[in-house]
This record gives C-alpha cells, sequence and structure tokens, in this order.
C-alpha cells in the first residue's frame, strides 16, 4: 500500500493531489490547515456542531454570509439554532439522520461515502480506473481524552484495512482512504503488510557535531566564540528561509490498536525488524523521518501519525 500524506499540503505549483473530501467534527477547527485544504476539497461537510466552530471561524474573518459548508448531517442536537437558522437562510443542506446507535462522526462518513459518485468529478473517457475519494477529517485529539480515543475509533472502524474483528459497514464498500488531521498531526491507518508513506519535505534536524577528542587540535583549527556565533546565526536565517518550504517535522509514531504487532521499518533513526509492539509494553513513539520516503511492515493495521510542520499546526489561544 502506498500512502502520500502530505500531497493536500503542497503547494499550487505542484500536480494536484487526489480527490478528497472535507469533514469538519464538532471540535475547534485547525484554521491553518483548512486554509490549505479548502482550497482543493470536492465538498466541506459539518458532522452536527462542526457546523458551530465552522460558523465562528468564518465570522471572525467577516465571511459568515460568504463561505458556508455544503451540507450539514447528524442528529441535529448539537447545532445551535442560530447557526442552523442562518445556514438555511443560505441554502445549505441540512440533513437530519436519526441513529441512536452511531456518532455523527459515523453518520458524516457514511453520507459521504454514500454520495461518493456524485462528488467525484466525472471520469475522462480516457480513464478506465474509478476513482477513490479520500475523506480528510478536521478534528482533534486535544481537551477531552474519551472524545480523542473516540476519533481514533473510528478512524480504525472505518478507514478501508481489511479486519476481520470488525462488523463489516456499508461505507466499507468505499475505497478511499481517511486522514485525521488535528492540532498538530496528521493521522492514518496502516494496511497490514507492506506500507509506503511519502514524506518529502520533512525538517530533519541533523545530529549534533561529535564532541572534540581529549587531545586538543592546535589553536589555529579551534573556532573562536565569534566564529562560533556566526554560523549559529546563519543556520538560524537558513532555517527561518526553508521554514516555508517544510511539510513536516520529524517525529512519528507507530502505534498498535489491536493487540500485538510485529513491524519492520526502514527510513527512520530507529529502524526495526520484526519488533514486537503492544499497548503496555513497547510503543515506537517519537521516532524520526531520515528519508524522503519510509516504509512499514505489519501484520495488521497499525496507527501512523505525522507531526505536521509549523505553519500547519492550530494555533491556540
Amino acid at each position: 500500500m502506498e500512502w502520500d500524506p502530505t500531497q493536500f499540503f503542497r503547494d499550487e505549483s505542484d500536480s494536484p493531489p487526489a480527490p478528497f473530501a472535507l469533514l469538519i467534527l464538532n471540535h475547534p477547527i485547525n484554521e491553518k490547515a483548512y486554509d490549505v485544504l479548502q482550497k482543493h476539497a470536492l465538498i466541506t461537510v459539518c458532522a452536527d456542531g462542526g457546523a458551530n466552530y465552522f460558523y465562528e471561524m468564518m465570522k471572525a474573518r467577516g465571511r459568515e454570509n460568504l463561505d458556508h459548508p455544503n451540507i450539514i448531517t447528524g442528529d441535529l442536537d448539537s447545532i445551535r439554532p442560530a447557526v442552523r437558522n442562518h445556514y438555511e437562510s443560505h441554502g445549505v443542506n441540512i440533513i437530519f439522520y436519526r441513529d441512536d446507535y452511531c456518532t455523527d462522526f459515523t453518520k458524516a462518513l457514511r453520507y459521504i461515502r454514500a454520495h461518493q459518485d456524485e462528488i467525484l468529478p466525472p471520469t475522462s473517457t480516457t480513464t478506465t480506473k474509478p476513482q477513490d475519494l479520500t475523506i480528510l477529517i478536521l478534528g482533534g485529539l486535544g481537551g477531552r481524552v474519551d472524545q480523542a480515543l473516540s476519533q481514533i475509533h473510528h478512524l480504525y472502524s472505518h478507514s478501508t484495512h481489511p479486519n476481520q474483528n470488525q462488523p463489516q459497514d456499508e461505507t466499507q464498500n468505499k475505497t478511499g482512504n481517511l486522514y485525521l488531521i488535528s492540532e498538530e498531526s496528521i493521522t492514518f491507518i496502516l494496511h497490514p503488510g507492506k506500507n509506503t508513506i511519502r514524506t518529502p519535505r520533512a525538517r530533519r534536524i541533523p545530529p549534533p557535531p561529535p564532541s572534540s577528542p581529549p587531545s586538543s587540535p592546535s589553536l589555529s583549527t579551534n573556532p573562536t566564540p565569534n566564529d562560533t556565533n556566526n554560523q549559529q546565526e546563519k543556520e538560524w536565517d537558513k532555517d527561518e528561509e526553508e521554514e516555508e518550504t517544510y511539510l513536516l517535522e520529524e517525529n512519528v509514531g507507530i502505534i498498535p490498536l489491536h493487540g500485538m504487532e510485529r513491524i519492520t521499518t526502514k527510513g527512520f533513526q530507529w529502524d526495526v525488524e520484526e519488533w514486537e509492539t503492544v499497548m503496555g509494553g513497547q510503543l515506537s513513539t517519537s521516532n524520526h523521518i531520515r528519508a524522503e520516503e519510509v516504509e512499514v511492515v505489519s501484520g495488521g493495521p497499525v496507527l501512523m501519525t505525522l507531526e505536521l510542520a509549523g505553519r500547519f499546526k492550530r494555533v491556540l489561544a
């Protein structure tokens, strides 16, 4: 399985990303990420109370009468009456979905996947392979722990990996991938087997230089304090210039969600082979990207989370 999670954040001069829908949950919106993603989103769907956050974001920009979601769906117990009236007056399609046994997250996913063929652009007559619709979910893993875990649960349950222990859902007939965009990360579920993940333009911090050997070289080869300060200033200036090119920070985590898994990795600072990982045992967190493309092989589905570059992170008040 091949993954390209940063394609949605690349410059407009790059090739366009795979077709995707944007799903906004009932959680403060990562506005920096939204501003980049909305440029190419085919549709924006708010899951019930997500409409409140969308409205507040646009109101703060003075654009509440101009920028609207395409669809609002759920059991509609969280959307504020004033927000619902506002969007109804602007012709936004608001769909009541009653099901006490699934969340608004699931209801919105089901809507998008059920209408995938309508959302996708017409297929070229020269193209025989049907397109998949990726879904980018704007949510958050901060705040209440149970809600954060619920988002991970939904991401796992509705991803398209083979999962014999999960009851099949009609939405799993669709093959588009899911990505959760939270305050600082992009998170997705890797499939069993070999996964190749493109990680271009990650900020790979070089390791510190080795310390000087005990026998000091001649004084002429030792940098003076001024030389050291000047070098540091040049490195900082260069880092500021490159800030706008980064897509990812170097940090990455690979987390098992369904018992013990054995993983083999390539392209990280600390690679492993047939390494057992399980909750309550060994976990691969805070590893570092060291290549333009990394590889993870696992016997079952595992969660992968990549840290977004600083320019895509949500600014906390």
